[in-house]
Formats: C-alpha cells, structure tokens, sequence
C-alpha cells in the first residue's frame, strides 16, 4: 500500500513539474484544458495541480485571459540561482589566488537554513587534507565561516540555533549561549572570523565577509589549515588578505562602498 502511495506521490510531483515546464516564451500563458490536452494529463489532474502551484506563488491565474502563467515563486527561485551562480563566477578565481599564495586551502561558503555549504573549494597542495568538498553542509557555530554568516542573521536564526543546542566537538567549542553572543558581536567589530580548533582541535580557520550589490552579507570566504601554521600574526595577515579578497568580490557583484 505505501509503495502504491509513493508511486502516486511521485506521479503527482512529475506532473507538476511537466505544467511548470509546458510554459514558454512563445507561450507564457496556458488554459486547462490546453494543458491537459498537451501533456496527456486528466483535466481535474491539471486543476489540482495549478490550484497547488497557485497557492505556492508558482503559477498565477490571469483574470482577463482565464488562464495560468507562471508565477513570482519561479522568479525568486530563478534569482536565487543566478545569484549564487554569478557569486560562484565571480569568487572562483579570487578563491583559487588565495589558495596558491598563501598555501592554504580557501572555501567559498552560503549559509543555508542553519548550517554553511561549500559552494567551491580550493586546496593547496601544501595544505592538511580536509573532509570538505563542494556542496558540502557544515555547522555554523564552531566554524569561522558559519559562525560570521550567523554574526550578519536574522537574530531569530541565532536564536533558533542556540535553543536546538551547541554540540561540544572540542574542548574550544563554544556552548555557552552568552560566550556565543559575546563571539558573534566581536566578529561584527572586528569584521572577520577565526575558528581555532573548535571543530577539529589541531585546524584554524579565518573568514571575512562578501556582500551583494544592496550591501548584504550573503557569503563567507576563508583560509584554513593546521593550528601550528596559523599563529597570531599570520591569523591577523589572513584576516587582512580575506577580507581585502571579500571587499574585492563584493565589489565585483556590485557592491560599492561610498
């Protein structure tokens, strides 16, 4: 019985996808029964379907034509992709530079819900070999770049984090909800991030911030590496170089500091 409801399931989202897709530029709006017609799909299928996309801002209906178009849901979506496809362009190379002339491996991270992904990593040769790789999730509140991307959240993300608990992986790993709170004001101040083996005891890592074109922190590039490479004065010069890189990038996305 589950695999019938699965199998019907995954039907249903097919075919919501196969409306979603029948709309083109030629053809940016479309009837049911056009639909229904085109797609080999059921009429009251077709209805449920659009009456679905509809209430999730992803199809409207056109009140003058009776028919549906494509919504301002595709549209956020749509932006949200490029965005991170011309960040991803964009950082790339700036990233790759950082790797080569520091000899540090260098991420370029989002923040998505509550925990980092890796949008692009590069490794020195010279470089310890890290468990990280592209479209990798990590924790927020032990990694330099989590923790700088929460310093610049919806204090409600912040919150929300703290009351699910701050797992302990070192003896450095911050738990305490008002040592946390004191770290992320201090990373607002100083402008950067340093995460000294909080998450792996003998890795530091050091993060500064990349803002879109409204000025809005939307990714974290870093250094890191083994502790006994990043002393103070090299913590100090990488926070220099990162955040040096980050302006760089901003500016590249249109961001523009007057």
């Amino acid at each position: 019985m589950e695999q019938l409801e699965s199998k019907k399931l995954l039907s249903s989202v097919n075919n919501s996808m196969r409306v979603l897709r029948a709309f083109t530029m030629d053809q940016p709006q479309k009837g049911v029964r056009e639909l229904a017609k085109e797609l080999g799909i059921g009429k009251s299928s077709v209805q449920r379907i659009l009456t679905t996309l509809a209430a999730n801002g992803f199809v409207r209906k056109n009140e003058e034509t009776n028919k549906y178009e494509l919504g301002i849901s595709v549209l956020e979506l749509s932006s949200i992709f490029l965005e991170h496809i011309d960040l991803h362009h964009e950082a790339f190379p700036i990233v790759t530079k950082l790797a080569h002339t520091h000899k540090e491996t260098s991420h370029l991270a989002i923040l998505s819900n509550m925990e980092i992904v890796y949008l692009c990593k590069v490794e020195s040769p010279y470089s310890v070999k890290l468990r990280s790789h592209s479209g990798l999730h990590n924790h927020t509140h032990c990694t330099s770049s989590g923790k700088l991307l929460l310093a610049h959240s919806d204090p409600y993300l912040v919150d929300t984090i703290l009351r699910n608990g701050l797992v302990k992986y070192t003896s450095t790993t911050i738990t305490e909800r008002d040592k946390f709170h004191n770290e992320l004001n201090k990373i607002l101040k100083q402008g950067y991030s340093v995460s000294r083996g909080e998450y792996r005891k003998d890795v530091t890592s050091v993060s500064a911030p990349i803002l879109d074109h409204s000025g809005h922190v939307i990714a974290a590039i870093n250094l890191v590496g083994p502790s006994n490479r990043f002393t103070k004065p090299r913590i100090q010069f990488f926070a220099r170089e990162l955040m040096n890189a980050g302006e760089l990038i901003s500016e590249k996305l249109g961001y523009w500091n007057y």
